[in-house]
């Protein structure tokens, strides 16, 4: 028979087990930052406490597939793995043997995947993609999850599966209408949840313990691993995301770039053919996003000033160069730049790069002029975007 003391003791190990995981993992990770600058340190120690809180909301939290309902995987505070800063990123739990109902309204995204999680690898199974989704005329629609083939949008589970995944990535931050969203269990009907159990918690802090200790290392080692083949993209090719942790319908290539306050980096690509969607983003060198509320951290292919002859040219700087196409470099001396490309049937372009004097930019660029006005104008759009995504 099970004592207080048992239960006590069962609960103590699993904290310390936890705690000691991510002391572990944390220490060798702030150890080996890109570089020596305090702002590095700083956000590497923010991002050890972002990914414990992310790992534990994820296995102690909403992970009941009896009563699924949708949240933000990844928020302005919860950022890994090079998250889109025109994107909203919605999950919630499903398994591999009931029947769930993804239920909503089409909204202004450019680019829609609804994906299923599992245990991996790969971490992702099947999907669907906007140009496979069914709406009706009046915008609304409902995808059905379950083992099952089903008529309509389906999506097959099975025994490895563990959650549905909603990406929504923006156009311009002008024009951002989530879609209105509901996950339900088909099966459970009005069952109330059990209370909680000792066992539910201690596998849950287990499964923390793992994700956190595999996720940190894994993140930042891909820029560690780039040090060798700085302001260029040429290690990536052959390494597609989408069968490396990345997520089904898209691959990207990404680069690890170094510059000086007076530098820009210039960005050459022509998108492939086919490409539905892509985008184009920086961060730092844990593989966050900027701040998206404040910074030109992110372009779509909408949003991005394109050439004549539909290939695109960005520019990575501290100072502002003047031009479209912007991406600021936030205060860093180093970090990463990642192009996604969605449903390129395998292709993936290497752009070119060129480290130029940033005002050099808008004469060897000739992209279109940006003033301090128009400037000031589309920071004041990142901000109501930022709102309209959040509700903050």
């Amino acid at each position: 028979m099970t004592t207080r003391d048992d239960r006590l003791e069962a609960a103590v190990s699993a904290w310390r087990d936890f705690c000691r995981a991510l002391e572990a993992t944390g220490t060798e990770a702030l150890a080996a930052t890109l570089t020596d600058d305090e702002v590095d340190l700083a956000e590497g120690l923010r991002h050890m406490a972002r990914m414990a809180r992310l790992v534990t909301m994820g296995s102690l939290e909403n992970h009941d597939a009896r009563h699924p309902y949708l949240w933000p995987a990844l928020d302005p505070h919860r950022k890994m793995g090079g998250d889109n800063p025109q994107g909203l990123y919605l999950s919630g739990p499903v398994n591999g043997t009931d029947t769930f109902r993804l239920r909503g309204t089409r909204g202004s995204a450019r680019w829609v995947s609804i994906i299923v999680g599992q245990t991996g690898p790969p971490p992702y199974g099947s999907a669907l993609f906007l140009p496979d989704l069914q709406i009706d005329d009046d915008g609304t629609f409902e995808v059905l999850v379950s083992p099952e083939p089903r008529p309509g949008n389906w999506l097959r589970t099975d025994a490895t599966s563990t959650g549905l995944l909603v990406r929504q990535f923006f156009a311009t931050p002008d024009a951002v209408e989530p879609m209105e969203l509901a996950l339900e269990n088909l099966g459970t009907g009005e069952a109330l949840p059990e209370p909680l159990s000792l066992d539910v918690v201690v596998s849950g802090l287990r499964r923390a313990s793992g994700m956190f200790s595999a996720m940190v290392p894994m993140m930042q080692g891909e820029l560690l691993a780039k040090g060798g083949a700085l302001n260029s993209f040429a290690t990536d090719v052959g390494d597609p995301t989408s069968t490396s942790g990345g997520v089904p319908g898209g691959n990207a290539v990404t680069a690890r770039w170094a510059l000086e306050p007076d530098q820009a980096l210039l960005v050459r690509v022509a998108p492939p053919e086919p490409c539905a969607y892509w985008d184009v983003q920086v961060g730092n060198g844990w593989y966050e996003s900027f701040d998206y509320r404040h910074r030109f951290s992110g372009l779509t292919c909408e949003a991005a000033e394109l050439e004549a002859d539909g290939s695109v040219v960005l520019v990575v700087s501290e100072h502002d160069p003047g031009v479209a196409n912007w991406l600021e470099a936030a205060g860093h001396r180093q970090g990463h730049v990642a192009i996604r490309w969605q449903l390129s049937e395998g292709n993936l372009p290497v752009p070119d790069t060129r480290v130029v004097p940033v005002g050099d930019v808008a004469e060897l660029t000739g992209l279109p002029v940006v003033d301090a006005g128009e400037r000031a104008r589309r920071r004041a759009e990142l901000r109501r975007s930022f709102a309209a995504r959040f509700q903050r």
